[in-house]
């Protein structure tokens, strides 16, 4: 926006004649107009950064590429699903065992006392255990279930990291952007109320003014304490995600991407949302280990080497066959809880995917609705209310109003630009969820 506000009310000043206490020159005039709230070009800011001042030093904020691709690698719970995987890995060692058991041995050796035997006798068995079933099979089978849920988790945390990431970075510049607009705006109400107190020590104004002068400046010194506090929280969210510090935003550009909605739900309906995946890879996992289960349920066979020395001193040599019947313990407490654990995630996987289904359509009309609002108030209501902060100003230079119409024209214009912001603040928010529930980028 230009300074044609400021122009029209400096010419108002001009040609009504009006002193307030001495006739003005042309500094007192413009320090009076921008004291009055003229100073309204908010689509205008100057081109300095906006700098954290509670956090250490780090660099500027990169693009948003950049942060989101730090995040799918460093955000915590993307390196915690890593470790986990490595850990799910560890379980093939023990699936590709040999489909034997550890060979063991026994001797017995036996003498009579009334010496009717010669020497002693004894007996050796050797036991070798082996697999009849192909346990080693289904062993391998349950531990790539296992890992592939791992993976999956992975999945599911770089979706969560990625949608966060994305709403943090418009947090910051959201928040960089209300710290300049309430910086521009603390230096209109300072400016405002020190003259307002000395107009009121001449006789040039009332109580009332000073007083909503003062309340204007206190108003905006709070509100802009609150927005470097919000810069500083979402700058630390950053941090948190990507493992990189920043410190300031140079870029002025606040809008999230263009999203082509109709192109976004026919991508998110091409594939399973993360969640969802990850719970069926859950429920394959139990259903693996059931059938692993049921084929241990079946024991394994032992073979036998005999050999010994007999009561008369003669060699013995003998094969055998051991094999434990499955007719009392058979796993079946473990085999229904793999069977009640896979129907289980069935069941949540179904409510993740309706849950998910409902809430995409909340989300994606609800941004259709925030983008109408924000073009709303980009061209109907902040032009109407420069306007607006314009006709007061040129009002009360005239003669005709007095300080109070200008003040609530400025706040009234101010919180116009900060209601912007906020729209555009939902925006990032509802894009970063997006993100969380369908693991798709825009």
């Amino acid at each position: 926006m230009s300074s044609r506000p400021f122009a029209r009310a400096a010419m108002a000043i001009a040609l009504t004649g009006i002193a307030a206490i001495a006739p003005e020159n042309a500094e007192a005039q413009r320090t009076r107009a921008v004291a009055e709230g003229v100073e309204e070009t908010w689509d205008e800011p100057p081109r300095e950064p906006v700098e954290a001042t509670f956090v250490e030093r780090g660099r500027a904020l990169p693009p948003l590429e950049e942060v989101v691709e730090k995040a799918l690698t460093f955000a915590p719970d993307v390196r915690s699903g890593r470790a986990a995987v490595e850990v799910s890995r560890a379980s093939r060692v023990n699936a590709r065992r040999a489909p034997m058991y550890n060979p063991h041995f026994e001797v017995q050796a036996e003498r009579s006392r009334n010496g009717a035997t010669q020497g002693t006798p004894w007996t050796a068995t050797f036991w070798l255990p082996f697999e009849i079933s192909g346990t080693r099979n289904r062993r391998m089978k349950e531990a790539d279930a296992y890992v592939h849920m791992h993976d999956l988790g992975v999945e599911v945390a770089q979706a969560t990291a990625a949608g966060e990431a994305i709403a943090a970075y418009g947090r910051v510049l959201v928040a960089a952007e209300r710290v300049r607009v309430l910086e521009r705006l603390l230096v209109v109400a300072r400016e405002a109320a020190r003259i307002y107190e000395a107009r009121m020590e001449v006789g040039d104004a009332i109580l009332r003014d000073v007083t909503m002068a003062r309340m204007d400046l206190g108003r905006t010194q709070a509100l802009l304490a609150e927005a470097q506090g919000q810069f500083a929280s979402a700058l630390s969210d950053l941090l948190r995600l990507t493992g990189e510090r920043y410190d300031r935003v140079e870029t002025h550009a606040i809008l999230p991407p263009e999203l082509d909605l109709e192109a976004f739900v026919a991508k998110v309906d091409e594939r399973l949302a993360p969640s969802v995946a990850a719970l069926e890879a859950q429920g394959q996992f139990y259903r693996e280990q059931k059938v692993r289960l049921a084929r241990e349920a079946v024991p394994a066979a032992s073979l036998m080497i005999i050999g010994g020395q007999g009561d008369a001193g003669d060699g013995r040599f003998g094969l055998g066959l051991a094999y434990e019947i499955p007719v009392i313990r058979s796993n079946q407490g473990e085999r229904a809880f793999a069977e009640a654990e896979s129907q289980r995630a069935q069941i949540e996987g179904d409510i993740r995917a309706s849950v998910i289904r409902a809430r995409l359509e909340g989300i994606l009309e609800q941004l259709r609705r925030e983008k109408e609002a924000y073009d709303v108030l980009t061209t109907v209501a902040l032009p109407a209310a420069d306007e607006a902060v314009e006709a007061a100003v040129a009002t009360a230079a005239g003669g005709k109003e007095d300080a109070f119409v200008v003040i609530v024209s400025r706040r009234e214009r101010v919180l116009l630009a900060l209601q912007r912001l906020e729209v555009v603040e939902r925006q990032w928010s509802l894009l970063g969820e997006l993100v969380q529930l369908t693991g798709e980028m825009p």
